[in-house]
């Protein structure tokens, strides 16, 4: 049975949630739960398909966070650098890229010219447009069975009148969008990110998520650039998925003019398997629960390169009562939330990313 990639099954039925939050670039507080779950239905295989609530201050309609429509032809990448664009997508550059500024520190100008992308790259500007399926040795855990383990998407998933967003993605350690928000806009506009998949498949051709116990260690190591300039809002973070949906995690590290929080918790994570010890404060956004780096946001420490303790930060969750004992996980993704690039193009770059179980 050709089996359709769980990021990507055809909606059986949506429902959508408003939910009201307060103005300003950031995780909001919701006041009520985030937008629900969606069924999916594949030959008696129901599952549930994530959807992302609502963090603007005009809040829209839920938005699914993957592409929702089924792929046309199942195929099985060969290797690391190997893509499969999706039907939106295109193998033709579809502009001039950009140059990430060698030095992180906010630019006045990120709009340098480069040479474009080398042919193979996948590019895409659907706001639902997605590069892959990929295979790469150095994401590990993924789940088993047939399926799109690693996809990388465009994500607009909150579209604003005067935004744009091309991906061009070479493989998931290589990969970057050129933004262009409106100036001064205060929602999240689009989540460009890399999705691993972490469900498992039993013989029957049921998807179930992977409990946190299956894994001794999970060590995610990142190198991105934002480009960032006064006028940017955006942020570098992980976005996990737990408990068929009902639990989301996301670990930030590199921010530009992200929203204030009350830290509801300050745990120092890492010190083995090559990640430094570093403070992290947690707060939470109705369902939503979100990892800063540094003690508190008036300390926030910007990392444009580094490693996270992801099943530290998980565990330590389970144990302080933030996630429910025996969690499982479901979809890891990685990449930026972004609301505003002050109008003008801005280059968002993955330079590598890695996982080990």
């Amino acid at each position: 049975m050709k089996r359709l990639p769980r990021h990507r099954i055809v909606l059986a039925a949506i429902a959508a949630t408003t939910i009201a939050a307060t103005a300003g670039c950031a995780e909001q507080a919701a006041t009520s739960a985030p937008s629900p779950v969606v069924l999916a239905s594949l030959g008696g295989n129901t599952r549930t398909l994530l959807t992302h609530h609502s963090k603007s201050h005009v809040a829209p309609r839920a938005k699914a966070r993957h592409r929702s429509s089924p792929t046309a032809k199942r195929t099985n990448p060969a290797s690391a650098s190997s893509t499969a664009p999706a039907s939106s997508t295109s193998t033709t550059p579809a502009g001039t890229a950009t140059t990430p500024a060698a030095n992180p520190t906010p630019s006045t100008d990120p709009t340098t010219a480069a040479p474009p992308p080398q042919s193979g790259t996948c590019t895409t500007s659907s706001t639902s447009g997605e590069c892959g399926p990929y295979s790469d040795a150095q994401i590990e855990g993924q789940g088993s069975g047939n399926q799109d383990k690693l996809q990388i998407g465009n994500n607009i998933w909150a579209p604003v009148s005067g935004a744009s967003q091309t991906l061009y993605a070479s493989s998931p350690a290589d990969w970057h969008v050129i933004a262009n928000m409106p100036s001064g806009n205060t929602s999240v506009v689009s989540y460009p990110s890399l999705s691993v998949d972490f469900h498992l498949e039993n013989s029957s051709g049921t998807w179930y998520e992977q409990p946190l116990t299956n894994f001794k260690s999970m060590v995610s190591s990142f190198s991105e650039t934002m480009n960032a300039t006064s006028s940017t809002s955006a942020w570098g973070a992980y976005d996990i998925w737990l408990n068929n949906g009902n639990n989301e995690v996301m670990i930030q590290h590199d921010f530009a003019n992200n929203g204030a929080c009350t830290a509801i918790a300050t745990a120092t994570f890492g010190g083995s398997n090559g990640v430094p010890a570093q403070p992290w404060h947690l707060c939470k956004f109705g369902s939503e629960q979100v990892w800063k780096l540094g003690e508190n946001d008036n300390s926030k420490i910007n990392e444009t390169s580094g490693s996270v303790d992801v099943l530290g930060m998980l565990t330590w969750m389970e144990n302080h009562g933030d996630l429910p004992k025996n969690s499982t996980i479901g979809l890891l993704g990685y990449g930026w939330e972004i609301c505003s690039t002050g109008g003008k193009n801005e280059t968002f770059q993955v330079n590598s990313f890695s996982i080990t179980t």
